[in-house]
């Protein structure tokens, strides 16, 4: 099998069964499998016996991790299986990104574009196979395509005209209109087999990436073992054990040395464990406050569930404005992040398609305190709050209770805006909690990715109401207007133009400048605890979801014994 890889010169059973968590520590239990096992290096020589160089202990070949909750989407792409970088360690995908952010060749050997950007031509490999040992074939992308087409819930694609298999080794993609995100969704989208996927696919995921899943328990662990059939670069690691525990759990499995590597929130990144070291990788994975725009009293839906919509005091662009000049984005970073983090001003900063005319002063108390009281938001009472028309600058601000970091962001947000005279009241609830009541309350809200397609499910009117997209009921004809010519731009440098103007055109948008419907506050940096021998090659800015941001370069990763 040929294993090199071509790239376009365009921009390239031994297992843990469960982990428990106690007062007195940390234990991992083994089990049985009908897998191989692999010795470990104790076992792999007598002790009776001098170590020379043919007896020395073999290369190290399973790594265990613990980087949260990564059973996301299940490993199926109709339930979201991609949309992280936890595709590539399972699924094939025609593109995928590199370090670099460049769109480069994945199961597609390279791609060309119509001049009119409506027909896209896939040549693909010949040398890739499912982890069964069976081709893939131009009619397993074409069935994916489609399947997903019709189910329309994790990835639009209902502006493909068609997709044909021009022969076995050829996809033709026509698009009724152009579309500048679908680049980027060539890239998220895992390629299933036609004649083994159903609705029973997640409990038997059969991919072409370089880990096939060998074992699954729900909400406990991964198993993931080499697929023999890996077109690609083989990756040191043939097994992989990704423990699905939570930030406290992760740390003690570190302190136990029973994980490899951890994820680690900013106010455990000062942990001193020996053997291991801090690893600090930047971000756009960024959070804010989302703001719902209208007045109380509307109605809506948030995946497909009726929910009440509105907040007049958020709705007030007065305390949206303030709020955004006057907290301190350092202050929150420091206190809330242990300062590992970025000022955020949107949900795309210093990307191609971000406008730095967004980025403003702040922390601004005065210029706050002006703009609310410009607004008619005035301390008559001189109880610290302002308000007006009788109505108090008073919400409440819901976070996920499990998610340590939103709760110290939402705490610090509520702290510093009492020096302007808003209340905030800070409140914890499970995400089912959140999606019922977060189109009538502020949100800790969170998002970021390798492309700009987020820009218009968090801000554009025509998807309010579908699934949790666009939550603040943001409406704004001239923004809806730049996000639709920035989506069928017919090239990448004609839609970051619309991008750009859609946060702010001088006159309107939703930035800083403009309507602000989501206050973003800042760019957390991912961090980890690894093993000092462990290297996890160049990695790009991560994108939203740490969980699986480290793996789009797992084949890359090695051991230094």
């Amino acid at each position: 099998m040929d294993k090199t890889k071509k790239y376009m010169p365009w921009k390239r059973a031994m297992s843990l069964c469960m982990v428990m968590i106690a007062s007195v520590g940390f234990a991992v239990a083994g089990c049985s499998s009908s897998s191989a096992q692999t010795p470990s290096p104790s076992s792999a020589q007598p002790l009776d016996e001098p170590n020379t160089p043919s007896q020395a202990a073999p290369k190290k070949e399973e790594l265990i991790l613990a980087v949260g909750k990564t059973d996301t989407g299940v490993f199926d792409p109709k339930k979201g299986w991609g949309t992280h970088a936890q595709i590539r360690l399972t699924h094939s995908s025609l593109l995928r990104i590199d370090s670099d952010m460049n769109f480069v060749p994945d199961l597609a050997k390279s791609y060309e574009v119509s001049e009119d950007a409506l027909t896209w031509t896939f040549p693909l490999r010949d040398d890739v196979k499912f982890s069964d040992g069976n081709p893939v074939t131009a009619e397993d992308v074409k069935f994916t395509y489609e399947m997903l087409k019709e189910d329309g819930v994790k990835f639009d694609l209902s502006f493909m005209q068609s997709i044909d298999a021009k022969d076995k080794s050829t996809i033709v993609i026509t698009l009724k209109e152009p579309r500048s995100t679908f680049v980027s969704q060539l890239t998220e989208i895992g390629i299933v087999p036609k004649d083994l996927y159903d609705d029973n696919y997640s409990n038997n995921p059969v991919g072409s990436g370089p880990y096939k899943v060998i074992q699954y328990n729900d909400g406990q662990q991964i198993i993931m073992e080499y697929n023999e059939y890996w077109y690609g670069t083989v990756p040191q690691f043939k097994r992989l054990t990704l423990l699905l525990l939570a930030e406290d759990a992760a740390l003690a499995a570190a302190k136990a040395g029973e994980a490899d590597i951890v994820y680690v929130p900013p106010t455990f990144a000062d942990q001193n464990i020996e053997g291991m070291t801090l690893l600090n990788f930047e971000s756009i994975d960024s959070r804010g406050i989302s703001m719902p725009t209208q007045r109380s009293g509307g109605k809506g839906k948030i995946n497909e569930n009726d929910v009440n919509v509105g907040n007049d005091v958020t709705s007030d662009l007065a305390i949206r404005k303030a709020l955004s000049a006057g907290l301190s984005r350092d202050s929150i970073i420091d206190i809330a992040l242990d300062g590992y983090g970025q000022k955020a001003f949107s949900l795309c900063d210093y990307l191609p398609w971000f406008n730095t005319e967004t980025v403003i002063q702040d922390g601004n108390i005065e210029e706050a305190k002006r703009i609310l009281a410009e607004g008619g938001w005035v301390d008559t009472d001189n109880d610290g709050v302002v308000e007006k028309d009788g109505l108090k600058a008073e919400f409440n601000l819901l976070f996920s209770s499990s998610d340590q970091l939103r709760s110290d962001m939402s705490l610090a947000a509520a702290d510093l805006a009492q020096a302007f005279g808003i209340k905030i009241n800070a409140i914890g609830m499970t995400w089912d909690e959140i999606y019922v009541k977060g189109k009538e309350n502020a949100v800790m809200w969170g998002g970021g990715r390798h492309h700009p397609h987020q820009l218009y499910t968090m801000y554009h009117s025509s998807v309010i109401n579908r699934g949790y997209e666009n939550l603040t009921h943001y409406t704004n004809p001239i923004v809806d207007e730049y996000l639709d010519k920035a989506m069928q731009a017919p090239t990448q440098d004609e839609a970051n133009k619309y991008w750009k103007l859609a946060q702010w055109d001088g006159q309107t948008g939703f930035g800083t400048l403009g309507d602000i419907p989501i206050i973003w506050l800042a760019r957390v940096d991912h961090l980890y605890l690894a093993n000092e021998k462990l290297d996890v090659g160049k990695q790009p800015i991560h994108s939203h979801g740490h969980e699986w941001a480290l793996f789009g370069n797992i084949t890359e990763w090695t051991w230094a014994d």
